[in-house]
């Protein structure tokens, strides 16, 4: 083997290092707190996204009889539980981006159900969504895998970014109607998501909408 393909592979292996020990996230629904009930939340088939990144989700579905009488949806601000120490939790600009990128998805979703208010009326159901963490995509390093002088062999993007919804459905006494705990990562039909640090997550925000209207939708 000579030199130069040595150098190649010590520096591959070296940015494998690094995706293990720091860009390569932990893919699995969580337990933040933040929902009202845990104990119904029923492990989904784990699955790929439209994007083809891994997608693992809890949920637990309404029931028609509870969902019936409901006329609208009351959407309440979208929480940030994200920590402030990781990559995204201390930036507010990438804050208030996907925190209105989840509140626009929610009311896309639900508002397809049932109205969406300003306002709580008394058949209304309260949503309430939470981001819990955020994976940022890697643009350099994923930059670096591009074929060049140090890499002539593609090797392609690696370092993906993700995130993690918790949301449920509250009706008018209170009680969960349907929850989900859903964490979502980019894949390879979203290349421009590993060179845009926030895409990949945005996306997971936005299918985490789409898993919550699931849970009421037909019912």
């Amino acid at each position: 083997m000579s030199n130069n393909m040595k150098r190649r592979l010590v520096f591959l292996a070296s940015l494998c290092g690094l995706l293990s020990g720091s860009g390569c996230a932990s893919y699995r629904p969580g337990q933040s707190g933040y929902l009202s009930d845990y104990s119904r939340l029923q492990k989904d088939p784990i699955h790929l996204n439209y994007g083809l990144g891994l997608q693992r989700a809890k949920s637990h579905n309404a029931s028609a009889a509870v969902v019936g009488p409901i006329d609208s949806y009351y959407i309440e601000p979208v929480a940030w539980l994200v920590d402030e120490a990781s990559r995204a939790g201390g930036d507010p600009k990438r804050r208030e981006f996907l925190t209105t990128s989840l509140d626009r998805a929610l009311r896309s979703q639900l508002g397809k159900l049932r109205p969406i208010v300003d306002q709580p009326g008394p058949n209304s159901a309260r949503v309430k969504a939470a981001i819990t963490d955020v994976k940022l995509s890697r643009p350099l390093l994923n930059l670096a895998l591009l074929p060049t002088m140090i890499t002539p062999v593609k090797v392609g993007p690696m370092f993906n970014g993700g995130g993690f919804v918790e949301a449920e459905v509250l009706g008018p006494d209170g009680r969960q109607i349907s929850a989900v705990s859903v964490a979502s990562a980019g894949g390879p039909l979203d290349l421009f998501g590993y060179y845009l640090r926030s895409r990949h997550a945005r996306q997971a925000v936005e299918r985490a909408a789409w898993e919550l209207r699931e849970t009421l939708e037909s019912r």
